[in-house]
């Protein structure tokens, strides 16, 4: 705090070079900011905790081929098993195919028992009566919003993977404990079986959930060992292995966001040491002055070290700002084509993350220059009174 005063009359020196250093590094780091926490985003759908005592068993050719309803009797039947529910990934079209999200032919009467995580706030009277219409919808509190959907509101939707288009009554809307989980639609399977001939006892997933996590292993080996000669053989995993299998049809998504995340710091770091190196060799007579009165070399290299670190905090600062305000816009506009992403926000970790990389930066960038300028011998700056 002694020298504060000398090290921000040089911050000062060039404020336009100072402004656009600081600008530039506030775009790279809300950049950094936003993509970290999409990463984090997407990992923490394929980890989630509430889904680690739920098992998904599919076919074991592909996950588009169908498996006999008949097979959840044998599941109930197991000693470890809670709750089992049939599943149909839906594919519906709610007007046009811009107004994407998940909706599912499910068992009705499970739905609230297997997923009781995702399904935490409903109104009893709400569900009797969407076990009682088998037109019935039950939707998240998010989507209702989205669309402006109440209860006794009817929607149509064309699926694109079945010669069917379903007309269907809000009858039950949910809370839940993540705004993703908000976006599901769930209606009767009976209405797919009635209105798709081939699908009649016919189902693509079973979700099973176990009464203890631990238990999970042992109860997928079975399963698949039970089936393994059936003519439909089964392949189950957890849950979360199931959905990292969709997140993967997206590519690497984690090295891309990696890379881009290294590029960008790269950037950074050549900006902001070109800033110092300007800065310090400008100054070159300057620091020799201070050091003919009296300086020592540590102190310094400790304002110039000083001043670059403010340069970078400044722009991490303001980058972490614009990222949180750029939140929202995330969750609205690349959330609706991705629903994984409608939990986007910036956490602790990132931020935390950003704040030491741009440390790192103000720290590596100005050492150099600030050390071979703290050392010049004297005489060889004062050459140029």
């Amino acid at each position: 705090m002694k020298y504060l005063r000398l090290v921000l009359r040089s911050f000062l020196r060039s404020k336009r070079r100072t402004v656009l250093t600081i600008l530039s590094i506030t775009v790279s780091v809300a950049l950094i900011a936003i993509l970290q926490s999409i990463l984090a985003t997407l990992n923490a759908f394929a980890n989630n905790p509430d889904a680690s005592n739920r098992i998904v068993v599919r076919h074991k050719v592909s996950i588009t081929n169908l498996l006999p309803t008949r097979y959840a009797d044998w599941l109930r039947q197991q000693p470890e098993v809670e709750s089992v529910m049939g599943l149909q990934w839906f594919q519906g079209v709610y007007i046009d195919r811009s107004n994407f999200f998940p909706n599912f032919a499910s068992e009705a009467e499970f739905v609230n028992t297997v997923f009781k995580e995702e399904i935490v706030e409903y109104s009893d009277a709400q569900f009797r009566e969407f076990l009682r219409d088998r037109n019935g919808a039950l939707v998240g509190k998010n989507l209702a919003d989205k669309y402006g959907w109440k209860l006794g509101d009817v929607v149509s939707l064309k699926s694109e993977l079945f010669p069917i288009t379903v007309r269907l009554t809000i009858r039950c809307i949910f809370r839940s404990k993540r705004p993703a989980d908000e976006l599901a639609l769930h209606f009767n399977y009976k209405l797919l079986e009635e209105g798709v001939s081939y699908m009649k006892g016919r189902v693509g997933t079973f979700f099973v959930r176990v009464h203890r996590a631990d238990d999970v292993p042992k109860l997928i080996e079975r399963i698949d060992r039970h089936f393994h000669d059936a003519v439909e053989p089964t392949y189950s995993e957890t849950e979360n292995a199931f959905q990292l299998e969709f997140l993967k049809m997206m590519g690497n998504y984690s090295a891309i966001i990696q890379m881009i995340t290294g590029a960008v710091l790269v950037a950074i770091l050549i900006v902001t040491a070109n800033t110092m190196a300007m800065a310090i060799r400008e100054r070159t007579t300057e620091i020799s002055v201070l050091r003919a009165i009296g300086f020592r070399t540590s102190q310094i290299l400790a304002m110039l070290m000083g001043e670059g670190i403010l340069l970078s905090v400044l722009g991490g600062a303001g980058g972490l700002a614009i990222a949180w305000l750029l939140a929202g816009a995330v969750r609205g506009y690349v959330g609706t084509f991705l629903p994984y992403l409608q939990n986007f926000h910036i956490d602790a970790g990132t931020m935390s993350l950003c704040f030491h990389a741009t440390l790192a930066v103000g720290t590596l960038s100005t050492f150099i220059p600030a050390y071979r300028a703290a050392r010049r011998p004297i005489v060889d700056g004062l050459r140029s009174l």
